[in-house]
């Protein structure tokens, strides 16, 4: 019973990037981050309860040895490890570890990660738990969205959620509704646009999360999911669950659109190239289409982006998209950001300043151009916008080094290249989508999504709907290479 308990409350932890509480001063951050906490520590105490009451001392030493003979749970307890240390030694270690109310990151936030992470391996035996942590999270991006659409809908005719008279005047609004927040918030009513397109395509989508470059991130993610869904019931789907999972990446897709968020698009350009090159590779059948797929989107996006500064192309409502340019002041920022950044790693270059403390950095190293007189500009910044600084920035080499040591390990895993040192501990070789028996389609999103991730973040930093995912992933891929309990075989693929 408490196991069952447990992973309730686990599957309920992906429903944090729903709640908004409009009565705080940062409405979409702290409801989040207090309800996921919540969730995280009571399937904590209900695991604890069945060790304490239901479990035999055995299954605690299973567990145990399971955990250290991963070695991508060992790598991730080593970044863990590193951002704890770096919080430890920090320049302010109270914010380091408890952070504040805009961003609510820190050594805390990361410790709930970290139990996430731990507890979604322990709980999560089998392929069915998964497969509905997956559907519980493209439902939880569904209502993401929702929350966004009604929001606009409220903006677009007010009459459709509240009561009128017989004038024709509001009296009263649905409480609920009215207090849902959009982009538009506090514009003068004629600013706003009167129709249901320029609604959505005048200004950035951002759902529940609040902002638009974090609902880019959290979509790749959950179209992923989809996709890898349907991969792995791919030769007995129906029709309807086909139509299902692909109507739910168009919505998904036409969301990402929305967000207009330049740096994640980028990203999904790079997970797809890495995605139909190792189908290409890998899976012979398909090769003629999937090089030629390829083929065309090489010259698609070579031909966009070479006129992304025409002014037919800027004038389209998501033009922004295709305006990437290092000359742009929002390319220049974050390039000053960058520098500063950098000084600071060199200021404590082993552990750095200590998360959230890049205010300090960026206050110490100051880039002048920053200020503009008479324009607003930003010239204050709390984030490097970029993880690869930011960990740089905040945690030093040994933080940097144990990020990105996270990844190096689940790719070895993937093509299962052994190291001599890890030679007792669990391997995917000699390649993960051979042994266990993964379709071409998931190991070839397996290889890509964290691709699309690490691209993304070269210009965004990490938040809660982004590490929510990272660490599920990584919890997942784990499982993959413990059990390979998965349903397709490359068999049934040569027989399609």
């Amino acid at each position: 019973m408490f196991l069952t308990i447990s992973k309730w409350f686990l599957y309920a932890a992906f429903f944090s990037v729903i709640i908004v509480i409009t009565g705080t001063f940062f409405p979409f951050i702290g409801g989040k981050y207090y309800f996921f906490r919540t969730m995280v520590s009571l399937s904590l105490i209900a695991w604890l309860l069945w060790w304490a009451f239901q479990g035999k001392k055995e299954d605690s030493d299973r567990v145990i040895k399971d955990l250290l003979s991963r070695p991508l749970f060992l790598a991730v307890s080593l970044f863990v490890l590193m951002f704890l240390s770096a919080a430890l030694f920090a320049h302010d270690p109270n914010g380091a570890f408890w952070s504040n109310f805009e961003r609510g990151e820190g050594a805390f936030q990361m410790l709930h990660y970290y139990a996430f992470f731990v507890l979604s391996i322990v709980l999560f035996q089998k392929k069915s738990d998964w497969e509905w942590a997956m559907k519980l999270s493209l439902g939880a991006a569904c209502l993401m969205i929702l929350y966004g659409v009604l929001a606009y809908l409220f903006l677009y005719n007010q009459s459709w959620f509240c009561s009128v008279d017989f004038k024709g005047q509001i009296t009263s609004c649905n409480g609920f509704i009215s207090r849902m927040i959009s982009p538009y918030q506090g514009l003068p009513r004629e600013n706003i646009p009167k129709t249901l397109s320029g609604l959505f395509l005048n200004n950035r989508f951002q759902g529940s999360l609040g902002n638009p470059a974090y609902v880019a991130p959290y979509l790749m993610f959950t179209m992923a999911y989809a996709l890898f869904l349907w991969s792995l019931h791919r030769f007995k789907s129906k029709h309807l669950e086909t139509a299902l999972y692909f109507g739910l990446i168009a919505i998904f897709f036409a969301f990402f659109i929305f967000s207009q968020t330049r740096g994640t698009f980028l990203g999904i350009l790079a997970a797809g190239f890495v995605f139909l090159v190792y189908l290409f590779i890998s899976h012979r059948p398909s090769r003629k289409k999937t090089g030629g797929v390829l083929l065309v989107g090489l010259i698609g996006a070579a031909i966009v982006f070479s006129l992304g500064d025409r002014p037919f192309i800027q004038q389209l409502p998501i033009g922004r998209l295709f305006n990437i340019s290092l000359t742009e002041r929002t390319a220049q920022t974050r390039l000053w950001t960058w520098n500063s950044a950098w000084q600071g790693f060199l200021d404590r270059p082993l552990l750095g300043w200590g998360p959230e403390n890049f205010s300090s950095v960026f206050d110490k190293h100051f880039d002048a151009r920053h200020f503009v007189p008479g324009e607003a500009t930003e010239t204050w910044f709390d984030r490097a916008h970029s993880i690869l600084f930011d960990y740089l920035a905040e945690t030093g080499l040994l933080g940097f080094l144990s990020f990105l040591g996270m990844f190096v390990v689940f790719y070895l895993q993937f093509f299962g290249i052994r190291l001599p040192w890890l030679k007792d501990l669990h391997h995917g070789g000699p390649l993960m989508a051979e042994r266990f028996h993964l379709s071409p389609w998931a190991a070839a999103l397996m290889v890509a999504l964290p691709v699309g991730y690490l691209v993304q973040g070269l210009i965004l930093f990490d938040v809660l709907p982004i590490y929510l995912n990272v660490f599920f992933f990584l919890a997942f891929a784990s499982f993959l290479f413990k059990s390979g309990d998965l349903p397709l075989h490359h068999h049934q693929e040569h027989q399609s």
